[in-house]
C-alpha cells in the first residue's frame, strides 16, 4: 500500500472515531464509546485469525459504526446511509467496501440475525467473514464479566429490576436465560467460539453464586 493510501485510510479512521465518540457520548455505559472501542479491538483480533484474512478496513469501520443502527434509534433518526455518507464516500474506500459496510451493520445484532433467519433472509451473511468478526466481537462483549456489568447498566437505563421475583416482569436475571446464555451457540469464528465458552462459564458461576445469595432471602 502506498504512503498516500495509508494516509487516506488513517484520515478516515481518525474522522470515524471522532464522530462515533461524539455520537455515543450520550449513551449509558452498556452502549457507550468504550463498548464500541472494545468491539473494534476484538473484531480486528478475530479477523487476523481467519484464513483467508477479511478486509480489515471494512471490519474496523463496521465495528466502529455497528451501534449507530441500534436500539437507541428513534423515528426521527437519520437513515444509516445518510448518517455515514461523509465516511462512506471517503477516497480511502471503494464503492464495494462502502456497500459491504452498509450491509454488515444491520446484520450484526443477535436480534437481527434471529429475525432475518426466521424470514429466510440470512443468505450472504452466512459466508461473510467481515460480518462474522464484528458479530462475534460484539457478542463477546455481551457475555462474561463485562457482559454481566453491561447487563446491569442497561437494566438501570431501562428501569428493569435486577432480580427475578414472584411478581413477574422482566429482570436482568431473566435476561441471562432469555439471551446471554444462548449466545455461545451463535458464534461464527473459532476464536469467538473458544472465548465464548470461557465467558459462558463465568456467567454460569455468577448465576450459581446469585442463586445461593437469593436463598438467604427465603
Amino acid at each position: 500500500m502506498s504512503q498516500s493510501k495509508v494516509d487516506e485510510v488513517q484520515d478516515l479512521l481518525n474522522k470515524a472515531e471522532v464522530f462515533v465518540r461524539a455520537h455515543m457520548a450520550g449513551y449509558d455505559p452498556s452502549h457507550d464509546w468504550p463498548h464500541v472501542d472494545r468491539v473494534r479491538r476484538v473484531a480486528l483480533k478475530i479477523a487476523k485469525t481467519l484464513d483467508p484474512q477479511p478486509d480489515l478496513l471494512v471490519v474496523e469501520l463496521a465495528a466502529l459504526f455497528h451501534d449507530l443502527d441500534g436500539k437507541y434509534r428513534t423515528p426521527t433518526s437519520p437513515t444509516l446511509s445518510s448518517l455515514l455518507a461523509p465516511f462512506l464516500s471517503h477516497p480511502a474506500l471503494s464503492p464495494s467496501q462502502s456497500d459491504l459496510i452498509l450491509q454488515i451493520i444491520p446484520s450484526v445484532s443477535y436480534t437481527s440475525e434471529l429475525k432475518l433467519s426466521r424470514n429466510g433472509e440470512w443468505t450472504w451473511q452466512s459466508t461473510c467473514p467481515e460480518l462474522h468478526a464484528v458479530q462475534d466481537s460484539d457478542r463477546l462483549d455481551a457475555v462474561g464479566s463485562v457482559g454481566i456489568m453491561r447487563c446491569a447498566a442497561f437494566s438501570c437505563k431501562a428501569n428493569r429490576k435486577l432480580l427475578q421475583d414472584d411478581e413477574g416482569g422482566g429482570s436482568a436475571e431473566e435476561h441471562f436465560e432469555e439471551k446471554l446464555l444462548r449466545i455461545r451457540e451463535r458464534m461464527k469464528t473459532p476464536f469467538g467460539k473458544e472465548e465464548a465458552e470461557r465467558r459462558h462459564q463465568t456467567m454460569v458461576n455468577f448465576l450459581s453464586s446469585l442463586s445461593k445469595e437469593k436463598e438467604l432471602l427465603q
